[in-house]
């Protein structure tokens, strides 16, 4: 009996022993508990104040996109996890042995108030609206809170201002108006560009002299906003142009797009003129009143950075115009009227060679057999792309009637120098007598002042070899001419507000002004219809050059 009760003794003994080293065994169990991959991250970003702005949760995980655009990604496999957005959280509690209840239920988890946060474990996570909530063992409730992420808005891009178009102030010496297109008067010019639109002078003076110039587009009564020609007294470098004496200012009056020089112009460098004469747009003042928006161009002359020819040495210089207004001038045998340009005054032995050249080049020309033959007085190249810019243009002057210059160098070719006068051109003109739309219909291929069926285009394109050149040539050309187009847009905005000061002042948006095919009657309308008629006449002239 002694002995049994000694046994009984010393198993209770036993297993009192038993039962601490569990409980021992199972606190030391919760306090190793490794946290949850992630929550480190999660309490630091706690205790450095950060905030979060997006979340994702998964079975598996809960994401969280930080205020600073770091990512943390808590492990919430193993933690009692809930969204409680829309519900309220589990009631935590601990009952008399320190052991956490969630909900009412035993979790197997000690509270321990001695821990830090940093070995604590979280043993429930929840979501409410104001942030992620986490409860753990030493008894703290943190908080990451949810901040809606606010995107500073980029500060507003400023409207690239547009620099303003330099400012010509022309003053004559009598304080008058200009009413000759033959004498001049003496004056003063002022340029002022403080924008450094063109160059980099923002101030410009001298003295000058000043005429009319043009032939339909002078007209002081009926068109008031009149062309001139200036001549320094002393050669400038304007606008980092040329270097001259020289200057023409066109009016554009009856192109209200105040374009068409200018564009066509740009078609000139892309074919390859030999000379394209560089123009800006600026706005004129004549003795104190405002003229509107003028193209300030390089004066058509003999000289280096210009019409490079040598007439000391017996290079010529002439114009085609039918109103033959220069000292000497004359009709070849087929209709095209010629005029010497420079020398202005050529010997009688010049007028002669000249007027020899122009007669034994129609004569082979017209000639039954005349390809080796034509080919031998002229430029051939320079003729094709004259006529590319002038029939794409359905330039009205340009079928080898008016305002056509060409050089001779001595013992040479005749060549098609350079370009002029387009602004009736690109369907801004009503008189073209083909019964055709603007942008339809050939113009100079086929005629001169005489009529259909007339003139050197008329007989060039008899010849086969020159057809295939000019198709060969357009197709070379002819993307340009299409990637051009979008620059007519930026044209526009480069003039600013200019061309609405423009016509302000002279109010003649809404007048038919000769000889305007189309009445827009805004500025818009204008520059439309400039495009239109551009883009048309490119997809008529592809078409049918390449059926020639």
């Amino acid at each position: 009996m002694r002995l049994e009760m000694k046994r009984f003794l010393y198993m209770v003994a036993a297993a009192a022993l038993l039962l601490v080293s569990c409980e021992e065994k199972e606190q030391l169990i919760e306090q190793i508990k490794p946290q949850p991959a992630g929550f480190p991250q999660f309490l630091a970003a706690y205790k450095a104040g950060h905030t979060y702005y997006e979340k994702t949760i998964t079975p598996s995980e809960l994401s969280l996109t930080l205020d600073d655009d770091r990512e943390i990604h808590l492990n919430v496999s193993e933690l009692i996890f809930e969204d409680c957005t829309n519900t309220s959280p589990k009631v935590v509690a601990f009952d008399q042995n320190n052991k956490y209840l969630v909900g009412g239920e035993p979790i197997g988890i000690t509270r321990n108030v001695a821990l830090k946060d940093e070995d604590a474990y979280p043993f429930y996570i929840y979501l409410k609206s104001n942030g992620v909530h986490a409860r753990l063992s030493n008894g703290n409730h943190i908080i990451l809170p949810y901040k809606e992420k606010t995107v500073e808005p980029e500060p507003p891009t400023p409207e690239p201002k547009v620099k303003e178009l330099p400012k010509v102030y022309l003053r004559t010496d009598d304080g008058k108006t200009i009413t000759s297109k033959v004498d001049y008067k003496p004056g003063t010019i002022e340029i002022k560009d403080p924008d450094h639109k063109f160059w980099n002078t923002e101030y410009f003076s001298g003295r000058m002299q000043i005429r009319g110039r043009g032939n339909s587009t002078w007209d002081p009564w009926g068109k008031p906003k009149l062309p001139f020609m200036i001549k320094l007294e002393e050669k400038a470098k304007l606008f980092d142009l040329s270097n001259d004496k020289s200057w023409n200012l066109l009016a554009n009056w009856v192109d209200k797009s105040l374009l068409r020089n200018r564009v066509c112009f740009e078609l000139s460098k892309i074919v390859g003129m030999s000379w394209t004469p560089k123009a800006v747009p600026v706005e004129v003042y004549l003795n104190g009143t405002y003229f509107g928006v003028y193209d300030f161009i390089e004066h058509k002359k003999v000289s280096k950075e210009r019409v490079n020819i040598n007439v000391d040495a017996g290079d010529m210089y002439f114009e085609i115009e039918s109103n033959l207004d220069e000292p000497v001038c004359w009709t070849t045998a087929h209709g095209h009227p010629i005029m010497f340009k420079d020398p202005e005054l050529p010997t009688e032995a010049q007028q002669n060679e000249a007027k020899q050249f122009f007669k034994d080049f129609e004569d082979a020309l017209w000639a039954g057999e005349y390809q080796d033959v034509y080919q031998q007085y002229i430029d051939v190249d320079s003729f094709i792309n004259y006529f590319i810019v002038e029939e794409f243009s359905k330039d009205v002057d340009g079928n080898l009637r008016k305002s056509t210059f060409l050089t001779l160098p001595k013992g040479g070719k005749l060549e098609m120098y350079h370009l002029w006068d387009f602004d009736i051109s690109l369907g801004n003109c009503d008189y073209y007598g083909d019964g055709k739309q603007p942008w339809e219909g050939w113009w100079i291929k086929d005629q001169n002042m005489y009529g259909r069926n007339h003139g050197w285009f008329y007989r060039l394109f008899k010849d086969p070899e020159f057809v295939k050149m000019v198709k060969q040539r357009w197709n070379e050309v002819y993307p340009e001419f299409q990637r051009f187009y979008n620059q007519i847009d930026v044209m526009v905005e480069d003039m600013g507000d200019a061309p609405q000061r423009n016509h302000d002042r002279w109010k003649r948006l809404n007048t038919y002004d000769w000889p305007q095919y189309k009445v827009t009657g805004s500025y818009q309308g204008e520059v439309d219809w400039l495009k239109e008629n551009y883009r048309k006449r490119l997809n008529w002239m592809n078409t049918n050059i390449n059926k020639l």
